[in-house]
């Protein structure tokens, strides 16, 4: 009855387990980033996760989605675990190669290949600035690089040429349609204009090399205006009376605009005869209608008008204009005024625009103790005072007798001035306040950065300093002296920065690779500005190993030169690499790999020999020092064994043997049973999906032991035994024991063992014999 229990059991176990493990195809390239035009080294192998599997993959289909990109040359065949495969990088560019083997989910997996770093494919375009106002600065610069595939900026082999070109001349004006890169150099640049607003598309085109586009955005300003003022507003009828009226660009918060065209403002006094049309001059006898000009990069114009002599009357002066269409009327009127030139000087500013330039700020007129305008008698000199004289100059003021009022100008700055105020240096003179537009001077940013895109070290190049108010470029509002940080890296040529300039450049050297941090003050502004220097020359090494290394199976190590954006590139010298391998006992590998001029990489081959954890150090001429830790392990499995340690006389048992590496169960594996003092009935000649092998046993002494040895096709034997001591049944010695005794057992006088065992022998026997794990001794 326990044989037929044990047996039934054995069976159950053996044919119920099965379990699927994450394996799944990886790859690995030698080296680990391939570039365009070379030929190369792919591995395929099994992995479950970051652990390689030793299993043989058989009739393996791979190809490439772009041959163009990856071509795959030929698959080799091999009794190891790993396949090799030769393949050859086309062009750049990224594809997708395709895995498929009987027993294994087929996998797609991408692949990038490098374009070489010795030839130019591409161009870097940099705009400064990309974004203008209609009432901004109008200038910039366009800078052009050289670089190859991957972006990488690279020196012209010969004298290159760059085109540009645009289809929005109405928009933007380039200074220079051609711009050459000479032999040794990776760059130029040229300035550009901007006329109007709108979008424009630079195309940057050199022979050979794929055409870049740009784009410039100009915004205009919205709802512009001409808004009209007019001084004074009572005119005296003696002799021919003179007035000014004077117009200014605007938007709809009252701000001035600087024109980007000329404006034309005609004006006209109600009832009077047209005259003949002409600007502002000193003669304006009887002068009632005309034009006047806003000249295009200022925001406003003026003229002087006249009124009939002798005649008391009011008056409607209008202005028009076509862009912005505009019509503005204002009364005015005529008296007969005193002529005194002892009264009160009045000043009234207009609103002004901090363009650091002469501007007309207001106007400077006489009026009696009762606010009535008088002329002057004589020629009065009148001096503005200002309390920001950095701010705002005022210009001295010559009232000629006659007059009633004179315009006044004065020098403004760049900046909105706090708390600005005039006063006219005469008795009585009152505190006047303007209106000041502009950037304000605690919100401009001061902004420092190459001008080209990139920058290769140990060449000289341009830097660009400017004014950011918001996102509008602004100019400097005074001058000043730029000072730079001291540094290691790059070294610029200082200059003085000159009032009103907006983009200013300076010569810089790149005196090494590497980023740094330059602190940039100039006036009361400060940038960090960040500046990285490329190296086409190797800056870094990358090291690769296969990612499970194993005693006794050699394994293929590669080292790969970089740039110092982590991109391949090739010795421009020979380079010798030592390497350092810190427990020698556990791995064998050259001391030196030179990777000669003209190539990007090197193989070699390591032998591990014991296992265990140790550091591999590389160490080259003007190279950083590289160390990986790499972990030999073994291919002998970990085997452990479970089993009762007695049993009863004519008991049978079973026992259990588990192989594992690491965690894994190892599936597959032969097993080779040995026993004394028993009789194997029935067991795994493989381990299973659990990484397990059982025997079931017949006791035949009073000690039986069993051995099982495991291994495989890359898994060395390893042995273990188990010990199972049987007890005597009712006090009779082993020896005297039959040696076949009876384990029968009679129900209605049948044996049930003689159907039960037998059936499940049977099935389970056919089960196991498909999968080659039965084997029965007798």
């Amino acid at each position: 009855m326990r044989v037929g229990i044990i047996l039934a059991a054995f069976i159950v176990y053996t044919v119920g387990i099965s379990a699927a493990y994450a394996e799944e195809f990886d790859i690995r390239f030698l080296p680990q980033k391939l570039v365009e035009g070379s030929e190369a080294k792919m591995q395929v192998f099994i992995a479950e996760g970051e652990t390689i599997i030793p299993k043989k993959i058989t009739d393996l289909t791979i190809t490439s989605l772009d041959s163009s990109i990856l071509h795959i040359e030929k698959i080799h065949d091999s009794s190891s675990f790993v396949t090799d495969i030769t393949v050859k990088a086309g062009k750049p560019g990224t594809t997708t190669i395709y895995l498929a083997a009987p027993g294994f989910d087929s996998k797609e997996i991408p692949v990038t290949i490098y374009g070489n770093k010795n030839h130019a494919s591409t161009l870097l375009v940099k705009i400064t600035p990309d974004t203008f106002t209609t009432s901004g600065p109008n200038e910039g610069y366009i800078a052009v690089e050289l670089a190859d595939e991957d972006g990488f900026p690279v020196v012209a082999k010969e004298d290159t040429v760059i085109s540009l070109d645009t289809a929005n001349r109405e928009i933007i004006e380039l200074a220079s349609q051609n711009l050459l890169i000479k032999k040794g150099e990776y760059f130029a640049h040229s300035k550009f204009t901007i006329k109007k607003s709108g979008e424009a598309t630079i195309y940057s085109t050199a022979q050979g090399i794929e055409t870049k586009s740009s784009t410039i955005k100009v915004e205009e300003d919205e709802d512009l205006t001409i808004k009209m003022y007019t001084y004074p507003t009572t005119l005296s009828i003696h002799d021919a009376s003179q007035g000014f009226v004077i117009a200014q660009l605007q938007d709809s918060s009252g701000r001035p605009v600087i024109a980007q065209k000329d404006i034309i403002v005609y004006y006209k006094v109600a009832d009077s005869d047209y005259a003949e049309a002409t600007n502002y001059s000193s003669n304006y006898k009887q002068k009632s209608s005309g034009y006047f000009q806003i000249s295009k990069g200022t925001y406003w114009g003026y003229s002087q008008y006249s009124l009939p002599e002798g005649i008391e009357d009011t008056y409607e002066l209008s202005i028009s204009t076509e862009e912005p269409l505009v019509i503005e009327t204002t009364e005015i009127t005529s008296k007969d005024l005193e002529l005194m030139d002892d009264k009160l000087v009045q000043f009234q500013t207009l609103p002004v625009l901090a363009t650091g330039k002469r501007e007309l700020i207001g106007v400077l007129h006489l009026e009696d103790e009762d606010g009535k305008p008088v002329v002057a008698k004589k020629e009065l000199a009148i001096r503005i005072d200002s309390s920001d004289s950095k701010a705002l100059t005022v210009e001295d003021v010559i009232l000629e007798a006659g007059n009633q009022v004179a315009l006044v100008f004065g020098k403004i700055g760049h900046s909105v001035p706090t708390d600005l105020e005039l006063r006219p240096a005469v008795n009585e003179g009152e505190l006047t306040t303007i209106e000041v537009f502009g950037p304000n001077k605690d919100s401009l940013e001061l902004v420092v950065e190459p001008l080209i895109p990139d920058v290769l070290s140990g060449t000289d190049f341009p830097v660009v300093m400017y004014l950011k108010d918001g996102t509008e470029l602004t100019s400097f509002p005074e001058d000043s002296d730029v000072f730079v940080s001291p540094n290691e890296h790059i070294q610029i040529q200082t200059k003085k920065i000159v009032q009103k300039d907006t983009l200013v450049l300076f010569d810089a050297k790149s005196l090494k690779k590497g980023s740094v941090d330059l602190l940039v003050e100039t006036g009361d502004f400060d940038d960090t500005s960040t500046i990285e220097s490329l190296s086409s020359d190797p800056a870094d090494i990358i090291f690769d190993h296969s990612k499970s290394i194993f005693v006794g199976s050699n394994d293929m190590f590669s080292i790969q030169l970089v740039n110092s954006e982590g991109l391949p590139t090739y010795a421009t010298n020979d380079v010798m690499i030592n390497l350092v391998v810190k427990d020698q006992a556990i791995a064998e590998m050259p001391s030196t790999i030179t990777i000669p001029r003209g190539s990007y990489y090197a193989l070699f081959d390591v032998a591990p020999k014991t296992t265990g954890t140790t550091e591999v150090s590389l160490l080259s001429k003007e190279l950083p020092l590289v160390s990986d830790e790499i972990t030999v392990a073994s291919l002998a499995p970990t085997l452990s064994v479970s089993g009762p340690d007695s049993v009863e006389f004519g008991e049978t048992f079973v026992v259990t043997v588990s192989a594992k590496s690491g965690e894994k169960p190892l599936v597959g594996l032969n097993v080779d049973w040995q026993i004394s003092g028993g009789i194997n009935q029935i067991s795994d000649t493989q381990t299973g999906s659990t990484g397990d092998a059982v025997i079931s046993v017949i006791p035949q002494g009073s000690n039986v032991n069993v051995i099982a040895t495991i291994g495989g096709q890359w898994y060395s034997p390893a042995s273990i035994s188990k010990s199972i001591t049987i007890n005597s049944s009712e006090g009779i010695p082993m020896e005297e024991q039959p040696s076949k005794p009876d384990y029968s057992l009679e129900i209605f006088g049948i044996d049930p063992i003689l159907i039960i065992v037998p059936g499940a022998i049977g099935a389970a026997g056919f089960m196991l014999k498909k999968k080659g794990q039965l084997k029965i001794k007798n």
